[in-house]
Parts: C-alpha cells; structure tokens; sequence
C-alpha cells in the first residue's frame, strides 16, 4: 500500500504541480536549443571526412536552418522579446 501511495506522491509532485512554463520561454528555449544544436553540426562538419557522414551532416545542418528560421518567425508572430543578446557567428538565413 506504501509503494501507491509514494507513487501517487511522486505523480502529484512532478505532474500535477509542475509549474506551467509559459508559451514565450518556451519558444526561447527551442531556439537557444537549436542554435547550440546547428553550431554543434557546424562543428562536426568541420572536423569530419568520411564522406558519407559529410552528406548526413549538410542535411542535418539544412534541417536545423529550417527549424531555426521556422521558430525565429513563429517568436515574431507571438510578439516574444528577448532581453539577452546571442551571437551566432553564422548566416543561418
């Protein structure tokens, strides 16, 4: 009986009561995400050479700019403003 009701205890706690994130960080979030993301394949582009990998890299880098640039205009639409600066050293556009 203790085994259910330390696990309706953990439920109730991370589930129910989770704070709800509001929908701008949230969006943030996913941008920070996949700009560490597109600079992590960046990186790894640059150091590969089996060809093979370099094609998969280009593609995943491709996919990520679309995503990036498809969360930057959904932030414009939602009217997200965010206080802290980023530099990313690479045209993503």
């Amino acid at each position: 009986m203790e085994k259910y009701l330390n696990s309706a205890k953990i439920f109730y706690y991370e589930v129910i009561r989770k704070p709800v994130q509001p929908a701008q960080d949230i969006i943030l979030q996913q941008i920070r995400d996949t700009s560490q993301r597109l600079e992590s394949a960046y990186s790894r582009f640059e150091n590969e050479c089996n060809e093979d990998l370099l094609d998969s890299i280009i593609y995943e880098i491709q996919s990520l700019k679309a995503l990036y640039r498809y969360l930057l205009k959904l932030a414009k639409e939602k009217g997200v403003e965010c206080g802290e600066v980023s530099v990313f050293g690479r045209e993503v556009i």
